[in-house]
């Protein structure tokens, strides 16, 4: 599929993961140290879409320190042919945000399999689709409460959304074209 997945390694807390707690019905996964679903969740979602679809793949470093890995990417000259790019990097279970990309049949196409357009501040696909001029979008990669020790993981909304995910790369498309948003000002015009 000419479809690339994005997620990031790194996560913000400092001890690795050494006891992982689950709910009683096996649907929440927590850990002391910070479970780090973003972007934990994120990778294993791009995992699962692998074993079932062949897309194009890009797994970066130090987002949480505000992009540095994306930033690498583009000074690289790579540049992938694809038609679009999903990020799985956004708390919940059906946000998808699109920053400063404005391609209303592109939020239109991602919104048919369930997903509600929201807004969101930062993530990788704000440096990486501008630069290479595709659409993207960030899709909720069933974590909530991230950045802190309570973070968690809801296993069914991530497992839901790796199912939505796999409907929409499979749904031939052309490339959609990226469109800047209108910025006016100090910051950006969301209507």
């Amino acid at each position: 599929m000419p479809v690339l997945l994005v997620a990031h390694l790194d996560t913000v807390h400092m001890e690795p993961v050494r006891d992982i707690c689950r709910s009683d019905d096996g649907t929440i996964l927590m850990s002391p140290q910070g479970i780090g679903g973003d972007d934990r969740a994120g990778v294993y979602m791009a995992l699962k879409i692998l074993e079932q679809v062949c897309c194009h793949v890009l797994f970066y470093e130090d987002e949480e320190t505000g992009g540095q890995g994306a930033r690498k990417f583009t000074a690289s000259g790579l540049t992938p042919d694809v038609n679009y790019i999903v990020e799985m990097d956004r708390r919940g279970h059906d946000n998808a945000v699109f920053y400063g990309c404005d391609n209303r049949e592109f939020v239109d196409f991602v919104t048919e399999f369930g997903f509600q357009e929201a807004y969101g501040s930062f993530s990788n696909i704000s440096i990486l689709a501008p630069h290479l001029g595709i659409v993207a979008v960030n899709i909720s990669a069933g974590y909530y409460n991230e950045h802190r020790l309570h973070e968690h993981i809801n296993l069914a909304h991530m497992e839901h959304n790796i199912t939505r995910i796999l409907e929409m790369v499979q749904t031939p498309t052309d490339q959609f074209e990226y469109i800047e948003r209108e910025t006016y000002g100090f910051g950006t015009f969301e209507s």
